[in-house]
């Protein structure tokens, strides 16, 4: 394991094997292909990303609450999303609001997935920290990358300027507090092959042997 410092609180650990493992990450931290890497894997995958795209989908009842909570990111019929992103990352309480409304429906169909799942179980999600979904989970995992290179990430990959991607960024909490509450952290800022083979290590040693799909 090329990241010393896991291998040491792996050691240290005393409840492994860890049958469900949260992984979170910041925005354009790395955490989507960490997460594309251990399905692949094999692990069962509980993505929160994916459930707030379903449960907001255009055309959803979801989407038409969030409409109404925020008109001024109507664009026909539909959700404007990138107006949406904008209102939110400059407005702390328009945030506030909208967290108020999407967390609960996201965290409890988490609960649900979670109550059928089969261990090893990922738990993917941006918020796991901030959503107290933490606490569901055995062990944490942290994909880490500086904030200069997510800046550039989330331009190239949302044509956004880079002072939107840097809100984005600073509307979430800071990689210090999130990398202080993870249990380990795995670095993003290195060739993509290298990132792959330290996620895939890290959760074959710290979760219970996943089964063969």
């Amino acid at each position: 394991m090329r990241y010393k410092r896991n291998l040491r609180d792996i050691e240290r650990a005393a409840d492994l094997p860890a049958r469900v493992v949260g992984l979170t990450g910041g925005i354009g931290s790395g955490k989507t292909i960490a997460t594309d890497t251990l399905k692949t894997a094999g692990y069962t995958v509980i993505d929160a990303d994916e459930i707030s795209r379903t449960l907001f989908a255009a055309g959803s009842d979801g989407e038409r609450e969030l409409i109404k909570l925020f008109p001024q990111a109507k664009n026909g019929k539909r959700l404007d999303r990138k107006v949406l992103r904008a209102i939110i990352s400059a407005d702390p309480k328009a945030r506030t609001k909208l967290n108020d409304f999407t967390h609960p429906l996201i965290v409890a169909e988490i609960k649900r997935l979670l109550a059928k799942a089969t261990p090893p179980i990922v738990l993917s999600a941006p918020l796991l920290f901030e959503s107290a979904l933490g606490t569901l989970c055995d062990k944490t995992v942290c994909v880490y990358c500086p904030r200069d290179v997510r800046v550039a990430r989330i331009v190239l990959r949302d044509g956004v300027t880079e002072k939107l991607a840097a809100d984005i960024i600073d509307a979430q909490i800071p990689d210090t507090e999130r990398c202080t509450l993870a249990d380990y952290i795995v670095p993003s800022n290195v060739p993509q092959e290298e990132f792959i083979d330290e996620i895939v290590e890290l959760f074959e040693t710290v979760c219970v042997k996943p089964h063969t799909k």
